[in-house]
């Protein structure tokens, strides 16, 4: 007759499987191969080959030893000796490059026993031998730390069977079948009435979590009860925590659309909060001074790829603010001979033919192309077409001295 210790005995050795088998190539100094064994994906097999067989033991469904385990605790485990595994291996196979071969050779001192050692055993005693190299022996160090978790898990899970009631249930059962063959059959109704509640519940958990990823909203798996999550398979949670990250970063993305929605609207109105500002990162400092009026030459050069929030829907609604700013920043035409395409193109539009910078753009056109004429000096020339030309590139129309100047300078040619 099966004893407790079998039950839990039945998982423990399957779960180690994988450990042992690691442990082999390790004792044999396959150090790569062994790192490479104590994958997630092996690890949880012999997990669920040791579900089975402890199933087995007592002729129950896996479901029902399945339900028995703390998933909240394996499963984070597994994820965390998965990230120390891929470290480690990394660092064997950086060590393999550098020094043009494989990380291998026997290890000091008694050799593995990889039925009596455990793998965190193991590992130590390969980290020792790279004492001196911390770029190698601190990862296998660490994979060994998260293999010894795994191995307490795996422990604790074979004495949490060995203290279930489905043992007293299995010797529950068989007593009864001694004593009487009615008594027999009343208590297999029991028992197969609780094992179908149980199956039921289990079922039903896994189906709520099932509609809620399939639903459109990610956000819907925020909804669900901690003790679906805790009924769900590993695939369900590994898929829950993938849709909580992708509702998370849907909040962040709509907060930041709403955000550049809400800075583009204040430009507009010219009433810029603090953080605006700091959304606008250091495009910031320049819409201050549209919004101020008090653009710079070095300003003018801008274009609506220097606009804040390119990665939104509100990335066009800003360079024509910033145009509209630019033309009543009246102190900036005083001296400027610069300005980028866009702007040009901008301001030459029919609303803002009567803006300020175009008349200051004529005053200055005009009176250096007479002077032009007048001096006929190269520089005065270069000067006075170069603010003409200048003028003319927003679409004002050349006065009497650009046009007698652009004469005077046809002649020359």
């Amino acid at each position: 007759m099966p004893e407790r210790k079998d039950f839990g005995d039945a998982l423990v050795k399957a779960a180690r499987a994988p450990i042992q088998a690691a442990n082999v190539r390790l004792g044999e100094g396959a150090i790569g191969e062994g790192i490479a064994a104590l994958s997630k994906a092996d690890l949880l097999a012999g997990l669920r080959q040791g579900i089975e067989n402890a199933a087995a033991v007592f002729k129950f469904r896996s479901v029902d030893v399945e339900a028995l385990l703390p998933w909240d605790a394996l499963l984070p485990a597994l994820d965390r000796l998965e990230a120390a595994q891929i470290a480690a291996l990394r660092a064997v196979q950086q060590h393999a490059i550098a020094v043009g071969g494989p990380l291998s050779g026997p290890t000091r001192g008694a050799p593995f026993d990889a039925r009596k050692q455990t793998g965190a055993e193991a590992l130590f005693k390969v980290s020792k031998r790279f004492a001196t190299e911390p770029l190698i022996s601190g990862p296998i160090e660490l994979l060994g730390t998260e293999v010894s978790g795994w191995e307490t898990l795996v422990s604790q899970c074979g004495d949490r069977l060995e203290s279930s009631p489905l043992h007293a249930r299995y010797t529950r059962r068989r007593l009864l079948v001694r004593a009487a063959l009615v008594v027999v059959i009343l208590g297999s109704f029991s028992v197969a009435g609780r094992s179908a509640y149980k199956t039921k519940q289990i079922e039903n958990a896994r189906a709520r979590v099932d509609a809620a990823l399939r639903a459109e909203d990610p956000c819907a798996v925020e909804k669900l009860a901690p003790e679906d999550i805790a009924l769900a398979i590993p695939e369900q949670v590994t898929a829950e925590k993938s849709r909580l990250e992708a509702c998370a970063s849907g909040r962040a993305r709509a907060k930041y659309v709403a955000a550049c929605e809400t800075l583009a609207k204040n430009f507009e109105a010219g009433k810029l909060s603090p953080d605006d500002l700091a959304l606008a990162k250091e495009a910031g400092p320049r819409l201050e001074r549209a919004q101020k009026r008090e653009l710079g030459e070095g300003d003018l050069l801008a274009t609506p790829k220097d606009m804040p929030c390119q990665d939104s829907p509100s990335k066009d609604r800003f360079f024509g603010t910033y145009a509209t700013a630019a033309a009543e920043s009246k102190k900036v035409w005083t001296e400027a001979t610069r300005a980028s395409d866009d702007l040009r193109d901008a301001l030459g539009g029919k609303d803002f033919a009567t803006k300020p910078y175009r008349d200051e753009l004529s005053r200055r056109a005009e009176p250096a192309a007479a002077k032009a004429i007048l001096s006929g000096k190269p520089e005065d020339m270069e000067l006075g077409q170069k603010l003409c030309d200048f003028a003319a590139s927003f679409g004002i129309e050349r006065g009497k001295k650009c046009t007698g100047l652009a004469a005077v300078l046809a002649k020359k040619r």
